[in-house]
């Protein structure tokens, strides 16, 4: 409802669940459960007021045998009754003469009606933060009025779980339904909420961005309502893993993204990577474009940009990185074996290029 969706805002991809329920049934509809209902019935919880401090073990005794479905349902249990955290912003008219900007106040909007107040304590952190939900808010609208495209049901939120196959008697037009684009607040959250627990480099946003727009030239896949969140996760998980080998595995990102199982995760990269032709490199002339763009966009909107350009000598690391990452996965490919970006060993390849 617009209500539920209003409480959850700011709260991205870290805790997607509803914070009230009129119903067991329609509580676990709204996590895309609702397999389990009979289950929850015949265990005599049929109440909302009983959900609050159900337990795995229950769960197992249930027959929730996925430890992913537990996870997601023991995490939505946990924010039942609890109020969401206070979204530090505040709207205001576009009419109304906008307030001075401090030093802890930025422009989040290019039409000048939110300002947002963030608790980030870098600040280039929140600049492209900024910049990448304007595209990404660009390119959903640009998405929702395209032709249903066959390989977005790999990234839909629609299936449950994420991998199942779709179903195929349904018509284009009932996929392509009429859906609300999240606001350009609302994408800020999002990117947010996965920044806090991950903590990535900034550049890592940058090359995300890369990547998506690869996705969209390569296989025509779009942003759309349905498909945005895990698209970008997919992106910022390959992403972090390019640049650094001391990265974030899969795992660490089904908790801070508990709405997607593990599973799910694996199955978004896998996707995402094959159908960008397993393309992960990142030379310094696409970066440096890349952070022109969002640059000028922040100009445009009178939004600082403090995140500098990349040197030199980190460029080349990237460009070695991803190209050697690249080889390696098409290796793998003509070989018919499949490996996670992070479990890749790259090293031996760095070292003929001479970065190691």
């Amino acid at each position: 409802t617009e209500e539920s969706q209003k409480d959850r805002l700011g709260r991205g991809m870290q805790s997607s669940f509803p914070s009230s329920a009129e119903s067991v049934e329609g509580w676990l509809s709204e996590l895309h459960l609702s397999k389990y209902a009979n289950m929850f019935a015949d265990a005599g919880i049929t109440s909302p007021s009983q959900l609050p401090g159900l337990e795995e073990t229950a769960l197992k005794q249930m027959g929730v045998n996925l430890a992913g479905h537990r996870k997601r349902l023991l995490q939505a249990c946990k924010e039942l009754g609890n109020k969401p955290p206070p979204v530090e912003h505040r709207w205001v008219p576009s009419d109304a003469p906008p307030p001075k900007p401090s030093e802890s106040s930025r422009r989040a909007n290019s039409t000048s009606s939110i300002y947002v107040q963030s608790t980030i304590t870098k600040p280039d952190i929140e600049e492209v933060i900024f910049c990448l939900a304007v595209v990404i808010h660009d390119r959903i609208v640009q998405g929702e009025s395209l032709p249903y495209v066959q390989e977005s049901h790999y990234f839909s939120e629609e299936n449950n779980p994420i991998y199942a196959e779709p179903d195929l008697s349904a018509t284009n037009e009932s996929k392509k339904k009429k859906r609300e684009v999240p606001a350009e607040e609302t994408i800020f959250y999002t990117i947010r909420s996965v920044y806090e627990c991950a903590r990535f480099p900034a550049e890592c946003l940058i090359i995300s961005l890369v990547y998506m727009e690869r996705l969209i030239a390569v296989s025509s896949v779009p942003l759309t309502v349905s498909s945005w969140r895990p698209i970008l996760l997919a992106a910022l998980i390959v992403a972090q893993k390019v640049w650094d080998d001391r990265s974030l595995h899969n795992i660490d990102f089904s908790v801070f993204c508990p709405m997607f199982t593990l599973k799910e995760i694996n199955h978004l990269e896998k996707k995402f990577l094959e159908l960008i032709g397993y393309d992960v490199s990142v030379n310094s002339s696409l970066y440096a474009s890349y952070h022109f763009q969002l640059r000028t966009l922040c100009q445009k909107s009178q939004t600082g940009f403090s995140l500098h350009p990349m040197e030199p000598s980190v460029a080349a690391n990237l460009e070695a990185r991803g190209l050697a990452y690249t080889e390696e996965f098409k290796q793998n490919v003509a070989n018919k074996t499949w490996s996670s970006t992070g479990d890749i060993e790259i090293s031996s390849r760095l070292r003929k290029m001479g970065v190691m």
